[in-house]
């Protein structure tokens, strides 16, 4: 039974990974439907753009009041598509939403303000008049404008989180969007009967499904930005083709995010955050717990602990009147199961010890939490993203080591690092590569609406959330404004002999560190002032 996107040359059936039901089809948009959408978009931003932030927040509110009154049925139709449990679709999928709408409510229209700068003394003057209002007549300040149109592709994972969180971030920089759901999980109809039923602002944010072909002639169209969600040949993917209208793009890929847990640490609480870390979502984020290293004196306990919680969670069942409960859900993709499946076949070919778990139930997408411990560091296991509910041991002797092992994969997305030493856990946690790293805790940098979120090497380049979602999503533009109108600068025409000398006399005195430089420099500007008067062109 193959219960992943069946695509035909314009069709694409849609199915619930649970029971392997047809749920819908979807269609390829046409090059004239997508120029149709990029009409409505831009002539929606031109609108939007001339909205303050405090009258697009009013917008946005009415998404978060729709989320809060229908939070059941939006929590239904993601399982129906990904076959999360109920809590992680609640806690992963609308919460960090609600949050966010909760946050920028508060902060978007501070971080949107046109922000001050300071203006270098030599810039200020004092110029032709030499007056002190002359002195100060220069200002400068840095602009947030929108874009324009902005192009989200999303995930198949968080297909809710990962479209709608960065398409209100652009919206709130006033920006239009569309946003390009994956063909696995498209969520067709949610996103138009949340912005309905809302009363949100008709087309500025539109959906468009389809496959990557699909994805294609919206990046044809030429958005504004594109902001990727998902793997890293995907990314290269889009990336690629930008590069040939020289198109921005901020991407969120992928990880092999490590668990560094130290011989000092409280077992119980780091073997259940590695449990949760692991397991959510059925293992299928990117930024879950991959790989554990664990020092070699606490291996056996850790391992020991690890395994008996492992094997008290419960899985997704078959009955088509399940909810979930409190399980790791199940797998969305068949062919996610199967890369699975080949790394644990390597894995224990090569040796490894794969102490629960390990297989799928067959004609299922259901897969049991499994616990690999190695030693063997060549393994695909270790190295390339596993993408499920799996999570790999190695032991350590040393914190030199543990960096070492940490910082060898070519991702950099999340990390995190346990011990009861704070002194030691924040140097270890300093020196990984990593975008992102909790301390004696798991995921929960993503839990705070104002840290910027984004990874290191592969695992992408960007930042977003907090006050840099919003800027990730702007113009920023620098303005100085020179208040005189009779006045001519110092570094203007002509250049004297003169003119020179006394330049670098005030350079060397502005920046010697003298305690009487400001001063002394004061003094030679004066002189320039006279100067550039007298040799006016």
């Amino acid at each position: 039974m193959s219960q992943t996107a069946a695509e035909t040359k314009d069709r694409i059936d849609v199915h619930n990974p649970k029971t392997g039901e047809v749920l819908y089809t979807v269609s390829e948009y046409t090059v004239e439907e997508i120029a149709d959408i990029y009409e409505k978009a831009r002539a929606a931003q031109a609108v939007l753009a001339k909205m303050s932030v405090a009258e697009r927040l009013q917008e946005t509110q009415k998404l978060k009041k729709y989320l809060c009154d229908n939070m059941d049925e939006v929590c239904r139709k993601i399982i129906s598509e990904t076959g999360k449990s109920r809590t992680d679709a609640l806690l992963a999928e609308i919460y960090p939403i609600l949050d966010m709408l909760d946050y920028y409510a508060k902060n978007a229209v501070r971080f949107l303000a046109d922000q001050k700068v300071n203006t270098p003394i030599v810039m200020l003057g004092p110029g032709l008049t030499g007056t002190v209002r002359d002195f100060f007549s220069k200002k400068a300040k840095i602009i947030y404008e929108p874009l324009g149109t902005v192009l989200i592709v999303a995930p198949w994972n968080y297909p809710f989180h990962l479209s709608i969180f960065p398409a209100i971030s652009a919206f709130l920089a006033g920006n239009a969007v569309i946003i390009k759901p994956s063909t696995q999980t498209p969520l067709k109809g949610l996103y138009e009967e949340m912005i309905e039923k809302s009363g949100f602002m008709k087309d500025a944010i539109q959906c468009v499904y389809g496959s990557r072909k699909t994805g294609e002639r919206l990046i044809d169209a030429k958005p504004a930005k594109i902001f990727f969600t998902g793997s890293v040949s995907g990314g290269r993917h889009v990336m690629t083709q930008a590069a040939k209208y020289l198109i921005p793009v901020e991407l969120e890929l992928g990880g092999k995010d490590p668990m560094i847990v130290f011989d000092d640490v409280h077992l119980e609480r780091a073997t259940s955050g590695a449990l949760w870390g692991g397991m959510l979502n059925c293992g299928q984020t990117c930024t879950s717990v991959e790989r554990i290293f664990v020092q070699e004196s606490i291996l056996d306990a850790f391992v020991a602990q690890l395994k008996e919680k492992m094997e008290k969670i419960s899985t997704l069942s078959t009955k088509p009147d399940d909810d979930g409960g409190l399980c790791v859900g199940c797998m969305t993709t068949s062919f996610q199961i199967e890369e699975i499946e080949a790394q644990l076949q390597e894995a224990q070919e090569k040796g490894a010890d794969i102490v629960s778990g390990g297989k799928c139930v067959p004609g299922t997408h259901i897969f049991p939490p499994t616990l690999v411990v190695t030693r063997n560091l060549s393994l695909k296991i270790l190295n390339d993203e596993t993408f499920g509910p799996v999570v790999t041991v190695v032991p350590f002797k040393t914190e030199e080591e543990a960096i070492r092992l940490a910082n060898v994969s070519p991702f950099g997305l999340n990390s995190s690092v346990w011990s009861r030493d704070l002194v030691r856990a924040e140097r270890v946690a300093r020196a990984l590569v990593s975008g992102n790293v909790s301390i004696n805790n798991v995921l929960a940098t993503q839990a705070n609406a104002a840290l910027p979120f984004g990874g290191a090497k592969e695992s992408g380049m960007g930042r977003y959330h907090g006050p840099f979602g919003l800027h990730s999503f702007s113009n920023i533009k620098s303005m100085t404004i020179d208040q005189s109108s009779d006045r001519s600068e110092i570094n203007w025409y002509p250049y004297t002999k003169e003119k020179f000398e006394l330049l670098t006399k005030l350079f060397k005195t502005l920046y010697s560190g003298h305690p009487l430089a400001l001063l002394r420099a004061g003094l030679l500007g004066s002189k320039l002032a006279a100067l550039v008067k007298k040799q006016r062109l």
